[in-house]
């Protein structure tokens, strides 16, 4: 059996953590969450260490670091898994995060199946703003909802592709066919 990954990328507030849970209990897998090992981390440093793991996006590169490992403690086992984030493309240091996923899953020869989930940016940018206050204290706060709609367009979230790529609109939560997308990943494991 080849050695399989599932991801769950996209836009923030587009449902990907709330996917990858239902989707990990539906296939009985584990799931990582970046946003959940981030705030882990953080409740660990401690409060009073915000700023540190704020600066530069520290907190942020040092869990996708953590989230890598744990994706390839996994590909070394043959076991699938859901890893859950943003997957930048851009920024590289040295390599984007989707660069070192892609690097990743070339040194185990492995298949990808990655669901993206985007929407319209109006919607998806007042969903953010309304639940940021609501969030725990690692992560950065929107200044208005057109930073949220400007840091998806400048970042190319969403625009992710590694293996096989089904883009789900995630504007409405209720339109979303969970059973379609299951069938996919059982699909995916199965083959």
């Amino acid at each position: 059996m080849k050695n399989k990954i599932i991801l769950i990328a996209g836009y923030p507030a587009a449902g990907k953590s709330t996917f990858s849970h239902k989707l990990a209990q539906h296939l009985n897998i584990p799931c990582f969450n970046k946003d959940t090992i981030k705030e882990v981390m953080a409740d660990g440093f401690g409060a009073p260490n915000k700023e540190v793991l704020n600066r530069d996006k520290r907190a942020s590169t040092a869990t996708f670091m953590l989230l890598l490992h744990i994706a390839e403690r996994f590909l070394q086992t043959g076991t699938i898994c859901i890893l859950e984030s943003n997957f930048q493309i851009l920024n590289p240091q040295p390599l984007s995060e989707s660069e070192q996923i892609k690097k990743l899953l070339e040194k185990y020869n492995a298949q990808c199946l990655t669901f993206v989930l985007k929407g319209d940016l109006d919607v998806i940018s007042e969903r953010y703003f309304n639940r940021d206050k609501e969030r725990h204290w690692v992560h950065e706060r929107a200044e208005n909802k057109d930073s949220i709609r400007h840091y998806c367009i400048n970042t190319r979230l969403g625009e992710i592709e590694i293996g096989q790529t089904i883009t789900i609109d995630a504007t409405s939560f209720s339109a979303i066919n969970y059973d379609d997308l299951y069938k996919i990943a059982q699909k995916f494991i199965n083959s």
